[in-house]
């Protein structure tokens, strides 16, 4: 073997390698981005920010599922992106005004977070909204998710498991 076939070989792996990373990073992209924009919301919120906003998306959830006009609002969008966008802005707004009155309770009673349960946190923070996105505001009839993403979160039977998941990290990672 001469010095150039090895060094064929070298750089095939590793454009072959760079582009598998690449593809990965592209299909998980949403994910890291939504994980980005809360860990960054969760130092931006203070002390126990993020664990405010995660009991208030539970509390907006709730608040969405038995407000009784949601589906009437939601109808009265003419196409699937119009529908979509009003069922975010109802669960944004429903999540939004607990979000204020649960960040007063918990920012004196939490210390500071590590980088680690922080990082968690935001992470099942955005795993949770994507599962919202995927079965209560029907993102996907929209925005063709990447397959990965789709076996993650696209499954009837995953929404309860990525449901629990924050509050199964607020068990395990506040004290």
């Amino acid at each position: 073997m001469d010095i150039n076939s090895i060094a064929n070989q070298v750089s095939g792996f590793a454009t072959s390698g760079a582009s598998s990373v690449w593809l990965l990073f592209g299909n998980f992209v949403i994910l890291l981005v939504l994980t980005l924009v809360m860990i960054g919301f969760s130092y931006k919120a203070g002390r126990g920010g993020i664990i405010s906003l995660l009991l208030a998306m539970y509390v907006g959830y709730g608040i969405y599922i038995v407000f009784p006009y949601t589906e009437k609002i939601i109808d009265a969008g003419g196409t699937v992106m119009i529908k979509a966008f009003l069922s975010i802005v109802i669960f944004a707004i429903a999540t939004l005004i607990p979000f204020h009155f649960i960040q007063r309770l918990t920012s004196g009673g939490f210390g500071v977070l590590s980088f680690f349960p922080r990082f968690v946190l935001s992470f099942l923070a955005a795993t949770f909204l994507l599962a919202l996105a995927y079965h209560v505001f029907d993102i996907s009839d929209i925005y063709s998710f990447p397959a990965p993403i789709d076996k993650f979160f696209a499954p009837e039977g995953y929404f309860f498991w990525w449901f629990i998941a924050p509050m199964a990290g607020l068990v395990f990672l506040v004290h």
